[in-house]
């Protein structure tokens, strides 16, 4: 890891001007630099970079952030690439920490393993003899570090000898401990290791070499590894997907079947169902995804949740249709990459998806599929996107556009505390205060602004201001490099440049009061509806201790 005073020292030393201006061609406006923004075509300038807040942002296409966050985007590269690439311009002498991580013995002990399972699938005939009869080449296999896990408790017999420590076996998942005793986590296996974005082998998965049950099995959560954090092949593709539209399918060898056939712009969801960490995961290195599930029933139902999950974090979803009974691996084996590329090019967006197969000649099936069209742009935190999809929704089903505002389930009370659109609004502006001010941050992370804020972009800036705005370096510049998401950045950078002044103290709490009462109220009115008198009456007791709270302050 790079020394925090050395990443302080580029920040501190870098030009964004100069350093923008190398890139892009500026002239000064005011109190502003302008230009062309390198990141969307246009013909006028829309791109503004600010020597003042140190940061940059284009009144076009939404881009936005700081020094080390445009060489990011512009040069695709990692925080720490990036803060390598500067220091270099700058004459500064980049020292990694020589203390290591306190994760060090993991990282190292999920290497040595994976060394271990690689040296047994050389050694097993019928694992080799799997993978061959799967489609693997070699080259595959390598790359992705496919190994296998001898049957008994192979590994933990092997520990001492491999200079294992077995605590920390059990630590990083990979021991069980038993009344008969500790005993291999994977066994009679071949084993997937999953790589962190820097490299590393965080934690396994496993598949036995028959079809019995349980077909798959992923390591446990450990404190290098969270199942519902990571994607398999990411690190693999990482490097594809930035330019090319990801392609997210559910099994490892459905990944590694399109891999051997030349598509390496692939992700799997580690057997999970799609996660808000995942899809926010994604969307650093893209906003659009296609989903190529199982085309099955499962397949489809799995499908629909996952739209959910990546409308909310704003991303733009596009689902593939594969033949009944097919899935990516057996398709693209029977098909080849050219049947599959096709099938690709097909994809419909979820308005399609939820549409096709529907019986649409009654009054009754068309409002259903309303109002489960509405639930779904609901979600769309980007007002105009939604907008856009509303429209054309409309236009389909010849109807107001209006009234898709309250068609969704959620709004069949017409309570305007619970319209998508208005509490999107309240939540968005009560964030971009905070972020603006060190102290709103501090009243927004008492009130917990998190806990109200309900699309994943926003969700995200939220949580991370808690954890950082008690930080003595606390800056919006900083929450920019810490988000980890474009689209993130892009929010902080708009926030930044807006000439709307931050209100007092006083008025952000009262605000804050109302918002988490409106909340609280309505998930009382969730809790009733559902029968959960246990949450219903825990919320009315929170209820009245924020009144309370909120008339003291007064």
């Amino acid at each position: 890891m790079i020394k925090p005073e050395i990443i302080e020292r580029v920040r501190q030393e870098t030009d964004i001007v100069a350093l923008i201006g190398s890139y892009v061609p500026l002239k000064k406006a005011g109190r502003y630099y302008r230009g062309l923004c390198p990141f969307h075509s246009e013909r006028s300038p829309s791109f503004y970079v600010s020597p003042e807040r140190q940061a940059y942002h284009c009144f076009g296409c939404g881009a936005g952030g700081t020094a080390i966050t445009f060489v990011m985007r512009y040069e695709k590269l990692e925080f720490p690439e990036a803060v390598r690439l500067l220091a270099k311009r700058l004459g500064i002498r980049v020292e990694e920490e020589t203390g290591s991580s306190k994760y060090q013995p993991l990282y190292e002990t999920c290497e040595r393993v994976a060394r271990f399972y690689e040296q047994m699938l050389v050694k097993s005939e019928p694992a080799r003899n799997y993978l061959q009869r799967r489609g693997l080449s070699a080259n595959t296999i390598k790359r992705f570090r496919l190994g296998f896990a001898p049957g008994g408790n192979y590994l933990r017999g092997h520990a001492a000898k491999l200079g294992l420590n077995e605590e920390l076996l059990i630590q990083s998942g990979l021991l069980l401990v038993r009344d008969e005793g500790r005993i291999d986590y994977f066994r009679e296996r071949i084993i997937f290791p999953v790589f962190s974005l820097s490299g590393k082998i965080i934690g396994f998965g496993g598949r036995v070499l028959d079809d019995s049950e349980p077909k798959y099995l992923n390591s446990p959560d450990t404190p290098i590894f969270h199942k519902g954090e990571n994607l398999y092949g990411l690190y693999q593709a990482r490097a594809y997907i930035r330019d090319n539209v990801p392609v997210l399918v559910e099994g490892n060898f459905d990944l590694l079947s399109l891999v051997e056939q030349g598509i390496n712009n692939c992700l799997a969801s580690l057997g999970t169902a799609l996660t808000a960490e995942q899809a926010l995961l994604i969307r650093r290195f893209n906003q659009q995804i296609i989903l190529c599930y199982d085309g099955d029933e499962a397949g489809r139902k799995a499908c629909r949740r996952s739209i959910e999950t990546l409308l909310r974090a704003g991303l733009d979803p596009q689902i593939v249709n594969l033949p009944a009974g097919e899935d990516p691996d057996s398709f693209v084996r029977k098909y080849g990459r050219e049947n599959f590329e096709n099938i690709l090019s097909r994809c419909v967006d979820f308005v399609g998806f939820i549409v096709a197969g529907r019986e649409l000649s009654s009054v009754a099936e068309q409002r259903a599929v309303l109002r489960e069209l509405a639930g779904l742009v609901a979600l769309i935190p980007d007002p105009v996107t939604g907008e856009l999809y509303r429209n054309r929704i409309a236009r389909n089903f010849n109807i107001d556009p209006r009234q898709l505002l309250t068609a969704g389930p959620e709004n069949s009370k017409g309570n305007d505390s619970c319209s998508p659109d208005a509490w999107h609004r309240r939540a968005e502006k009560l964030l971009a205060a905070a972020v603006k001010s060190q102290r709103l941050a501090q009243v927004a992370s008492e009130f917990l602004l998190s806990e109200l804020v309900e699309d994943e972009i926003l969700s995200s800036i939220a949580r991370t201001l808690e954890v950082h705005c008690g930080d003595e370096a606390y800056s919006p510049q900083r929450l920019m490099e810490l988000v980890g998401d474009d689209t993130a950045r892009d929010k902080i950078a708009r926030w930044l440049f807006s000439e709307e002044k931050c209100p007092d103290e006083d008025d952000f709490r009262r605000w804050l009061c109302d918002f988490r009462g409106r909340w609280l109220q309505r998930e009382i009115e969730r809790a009733h509806d559902a029968g959960d008198q246990e949450r219903e009456e825990k919320l009315i007791r929170e209820k009245n201790l924020l009144k309370s709270r909120c008339l003291k302050k007064k």
